[in-house]
């Protein structure tokens, strides 16, 4: 699994590389990249572990956050409208985003990343619904299986997040004070201080 230490930071010149295409069937070591993106994403949904192995809770990280700058990534992304349905928890292999839908959103307080530790103000616009093609490496069968899939809502804003880093895009390229014409994904209660 990867550590905070691991995790490179805004500034260094590999988040802004184009990553390449991964060889299939997957190198040895390109497989060991990806469970620890994979083991990382799971291990910080739980905040026991999280405070155990003193790292930041996140829904995604991409290959090149550790230095390898390969067309791969992980997600853990909860339906934030329906708890009942399972999260998109996926270990992604050369993603292609084949359609996007024309409505936009946004998370309303912003998005984070791990490799940006500065606060950020501002809003990322993302497609609310996208359709994906990639390579999804399964744990529990260790085989490939190729999926074609639609994500709308949080799911898809991670997705976009992730697939972002692979292009050497980061959302702190994306910030706006505001947008016209847009809803946020949801609403936010304002409070008093």
């Amino acid at each position: 699994m990867y550590f905070e230490k691991d995790i490179i930071k805004e500034g260094n010149p590999l988040l802004r590389q184009k990553c390449s295409e991964v060889s299939l069937p997957l190198s040895s070591s390109d497989l060991e990249v990806l469970k620890n993106l994979y083991e990382y994403i799971i291990i910080s949904a739980n905040e026991e572990l999280v405070k155990q192995y003193n790292i930041r809770p996140g829904v995604g990280i991409a290959a090149p956050q550790v230095g390898v700058c390969k067309r791969m990534f992980a997600m853990n992304a909860p339906d934030i409208f329906d708890s009942s349905k399972p999260p998109y928890i996926y270990a992604v292999v050369n993603p292609k985003i084949i359609a996007k839908s024309k409505e936009m959103t946004y998370l309303p307080g912003g998005e984070g990343c791990l490799s940006v530790d500065r606060e950020t103000n501002g809003i990322t616009p993302r497609h609310y619904s996208i359709t994906f093609k990639a390579a999804i490496y399964d744990f529990k069968t260790n085989k490939i299986k190729y999926l074609t899939k639609t994500l709308t809502g949080f799911p898809a804003i991670v997705f976009q997040h992730e697939y972002d880093h692979l292009d050497g895009i980061m959302f702190v390229d994306k910030l706006y004070d505001h947008l016209d014409g847009i809803e946020p994904l949801f609403e936010t209660e304002k409070t008093e201080e």
